[in-house]
């Protein structure tokens, strides 16, 4: 069986063999509704038991999918709202915060519970965090360019780079022993005129 997602529905299709074409030919056996996902009497009645089964398994499966990306979403975004949440209560001291700082508190002890049972205890994490960081500190430090993508080797530096290059220092013309002028003064080689001596 298929199951193709569509915008609000899901549709149920079977395979089935058509000597004519000598090939498998898709036939629609219903539909799911995305908003409700059961199976309906209609579509049940349309399908074997085995295709019963199957479309079972396949709304559990998605299920469980769509759960885990918004438990995962969650967790991905709750920095942000945790430091959203601590400039409310900065700003805030209502009857409204107080009732928020409840379930925060209660929901806070939770979370700690179930990061340490998972082995993300405060220490360990926070010392992860601290050696990650140097790490890294240390490789841009070392190798500046690496790392660099496509786009951003094509984008101008905006910080000016910390040091100058080193540059290689200019050969000096060799100086001369000191010409006699013609009056008996004497003058250096350097001096504007005066013919340097062979």
């Amino acid at each position: 069986m298929q199951f193709r997602e569509r915008r609000r529905v899901i549709q149920v299709i079977r395979t089935v063999y058509d000597p004519d074409l000598k090939r498998g030919r898709s036939e629609l056996i219903g539909k799911i509704d995305k908003a409700a996902p059961v199976v309906t009497d209609k579509l049940q009645k349309s399908c074997t038991p085995e295709e019963l089964s199957e479309i079972l398994t396949y709304l559990d499966d998605r299920h469980n999918r769509l759960r885990n990306e918004a438990v995962r979403a969650g967790a991905e975004t709750l920095p942000a709202q945790m430091r959203e949440a601590a400039e409310y209560f900065r700003t805030h001291r209502d009857d409204d915060a107080r009732a928020f700082a409840t379930e925060i508190r209660l929901a806070w002890e939770e979370l700690k519970t179930a990061l340490r049972e998972a082995g993300f205890s405060k220490s360990k994490v926070l010392k992860k965090a601290v050696d990650r960081d140097r790490a890294v500190e240390t490789v841009e430090v070392a190798t500046p360019s690496t790392g660099l993508g496509a786009e951003e080797a094509t984008k101008p530096a905006d910080d000016p780079p910390a040091a100058a290059p080193v540059r290689k220092p200019r050969a000096r013309k060799a100086r001369t022993a000191p010409v006699v002028a013609v009056d008996g003064a004497a003058s250096d080689a350097g001096g504007a005129g005066a013919p340097p001596v062979a």
